[in-house]
């Protein structure tokens, strides 16, 4: 799976406590003294008793993981772990890449291949269980017996804590490819959030969980919290919608589908995974594809300068094959506004993937004159493509569009290499892609 979801912008971090127990055994008491001041009746009803509770757990939570920072690289680590032996050594192909794992008693490092330490996995806990649970409830309790809200700063502080590094393992986990592992572990810091100790919101980590969750084969998790993403506005450009449609679409309950489509493309109609899946329902379930064209009518009357709903539009055109009305709806998405560079992009990738459609059925072809009139219904295509490919790429500010541009523009001229003038266009189009490779 490609990175489509959670930003190393997370990054894993550690909050270093300097009073951390310095083994699981000596966190085992801790805990143990903590419960044990707890049990006193006495002692039960004052707020940092219970405090003292939860900040047992939660060093004792870090205990296996003391001295460890991400994006540090691995010589620094084996320094700060001098006095602790790494048992294996293996190569294991993650979600987002290759990484070298080192295992030692209670966790497991990996290093990407640049040696430095991305996350870690504590393998051996020092006390079974959900130690971060148990924090939030001993949290719970200590406000209870704090009418006047006397520790409320330190209670909200420790909260934020509990809920970040909810956050971080379940990116670990994420990261060494165990969705469901991952999806509990964003929802736990989702809900941490939504506690009445923090009342806050956590549009990332619920879109986290529902995107998780849907990868781990939980569907009635997904739905759950892509529908909270709604609720709190977390659209993602319209990407919430259209992959709770998808999630609807796996349990086959294509009215919700619909739903989901239809009320996502009103809001998004430029998001093209909305639109495609609004094709696909169309198609698939044979409804008349004009309902998906009123849509785009009646946007295009509510805002007939927005360009972005004419391009909609010819991605639709084209994805149907009416090349003809997809090559007006993209050149009137250019024309409505001029800085609208996509419309010419569309345009240019319709006449390039004629080209390809073209060249496949001529390969199949033994008819000697049929071939000839396909050939010369290619070479036509790709000089089409020339100009509104040009046209995006001259006026792009963005990078990406002037490299999605500049790459079949290269191929073009290079077919047409003979004519002096395609010879020079090839070189600045291999030269500007050549440059981005610091060639």
């Amino acid at each position: 799976m490609k990175k489509i979801l959670i930003a190393l912008s997370l990054i894993l971090s550690l909050t270093m406590v300097s009073a951390q127990p310095k083994n699981a055994a000596d966190a085992q008491k801790a805990v143990a003294k903590a419960e044990a001041a707890a049990a006193d009746a006495k002692k039960a009803t004052k707020p940092a008793t219970w405090i003292a509770v939860a900040k047992a757990y939660i060093e004792a939570y870090e205990q296996p993981s003391k001295n460890i920072l991400t994006g540090t690289p691995q010589s620094e680590v084996k320094i700060f772990l001098k006095d602790q032996k790494v048992l294996s050594t293996s190569q294991k192909q993650c979600t987002e890449g290759n990484y070298t794992v080192e295992s030692y008693a209670d966790k497991d490092l990996y290093y990407n291949e640049a040696g430095i330490l991305d996350f870690y996995l504590v393998t051996k806990p020092a006390l079974e269980g959900d130690m971060l649970a148990k924090a939030i409830d001993a949290l719970e309790k200590a406000k209870a017996v704090d009418p006047k809200d006397s520790k409320a700063k330190d209670i909200t502080a420790m909260m934020e804590d509990i809920h970040g590094k909810y956050a971080n393992e379940a990116l670990s986990e994420y990261l060494a490819g165990d969705f469901a592992k991952a999806a509990g572990l964003f929802k736990k810091a989702a809900d941490c959030a939504a506690n009445p100790l923090l009342g806050k919101e956590d549009a990332q980590n619920t879109y986290y969980c529902a995107l998780v969750s849907n990868l781990a084969g939980n569907k009635e998790q997904a739905v759950e919290y892509y529908k909270k993403c709604l609720d709190l506005g977390f659209y993602q450009d319209g990407n919430t919608y259209s992959n709770l449609a998808d999630v609807y679409r796996a349990l086959g309950d294509n009215d919700n589908r619909k739903a989901m489509l239809e009320e996502g493309f009103v809001k998004f109609p430029e998001n093209s995974g909305i639109l495609v899946g609004l094709i696909n329902l169309y198609m698939e379930t044979n409804e008349d594809t004009a309902k998906l064209f009123d849509l785009l009518h009646t946007a295009q009357g509510i805002d007939p300068k927005n360009a972005s709903l004419y391009y909609a539009e010819a991605e639709v055109y084209n994805k149907l094959k009416d090349l003809e009305n997809a090559e007006k709806l993209y050149r009137k998405s250019y024309e409505v506004d001029n800085n609208y560079l996509y419309g010419m992009y569309g345009l240019g990738a319709l006449y390039y993937n004629n080209f390809v459609d073209l060249r496949e059925k001529a390969s199949n072809e033994l008819d000697d004159a049929k071939y000839a009139a396909l050939e010369k219904q290619m070479e036509e295509s790709l000089q089409k493509a020339v100009e509104p490919f040009e046209i995006a790429f001259d006026n792009a500010t963005d990078a990406d569009l002037k490299t999605a541009c500049a790459e079949p523009l290269k191929t073009i001229c290079f077919i047409f290499r003979e004519d002096p003038k395609y010879m020079e266009k090839y070189n600045k189009y291999n030269d500007y892609l050549n440059a981005l490779k610091g060639e």
